[in-house]
């Protein structure tokens, strides 16, 4: 098993997720933005909404599974998706190679990534992203919007984009061949829609952005990361 960083140690049963958390290899300062609106965030887990698919197995969510890890009780690699607790920085890591990190899904939703997150203000970009910006930025506690430019008309994208855009630690990409209208992903969790009107996709906005069961890093900035798209 891959030793996790140490900034899961204050990890408890029933969190109070007051201050921020921060990579210390990003090369920005990854700062809380407002650390107070997360000590006043509800400690239970959400009420499922369904047709979300979740890929903690039998643990439910992030604060659950990475207790059982720190507790040795399973490590990682025993995981059903050991994704969900993974999250080294690639390029961070001596003799990397410049290779992007390849992930189990597409589009992924979660594990190892690269040390800038994506710009994630309500951010809507025109173009694909690569896809180690984007796990930055849900590891964060964004939600990466994505559509399959060949299933959905731009006049549902210019909808989808009103949803999105001025929705804080929110971002939204076209995914070329992602086989499915709309998918939304979070960190562990995903729902997939072939209507990109359906009412579900705001619901899982309100529900799992900054979502503390689920969030990794609490407050972390979704500002000054990477603006680019994929070369």
């Amino acid at each position: 098993m891959r030793p996790l960083r140490t900034r899961w140690t204050a990890i408890v049963p029933v969190l109070a997720l007051a201050a921020a958390a921060a990579c210390s290899s990003s090369p920005a300062e990854e700062t809380a933005e407002d650390g107070s609106a997360a000590a006043e965030q509800s400690a239970q887990a959400p009420a499922p909404i369904e047709g979300v698919e979740s890929f903690y197995g039998e643990y439910g969510d992030y604060v659950t599974v990475i207790a059982a890890v720190q507790a040795g009780e399973v490590t990682a690699e025993d995981l059903e998706h050991p994704f969900v607790a993974q999250q080294d920085h690639v390029d961070a890591a001596a003799g990397w190679d410049g290779a992007n990190p390849e992930y189990e899904l597409s589009p992924p939703v979660g594990g190892d990534h690269l040390s800038v997150w994506q710009t994630c203000n309500g951010s809507v970009y025109d173009a694909p992203l690569v896809e180690g910006n984007a796990v930055h930025s849900m590891e964060h506690g964004a939600v990466w919007l994505t559509y399959d430019p060949e299933l959905v008309d731009q006049a549902h994208v210019d909808a989808l984009a009103l949803l999105i855009g001025g929705r804080d630690y929110s971002l939204m990409s076209p995914y070329p061949g992602q086989g499915v209208a709309v998918s939304l992903q979070s960190w562990g969790n995903r729902y997939q829609t072939e209507d990109p009107a359906d009412p579900v996709i705001e619901e899982y906005l309100n529900v799992y952005i900054l979502n503390e069961r689920f969030n990794p890093e609490a407050m972390a900035t979704c500002s000054g990361g990477n603006t680019a798209t994929a070369p």
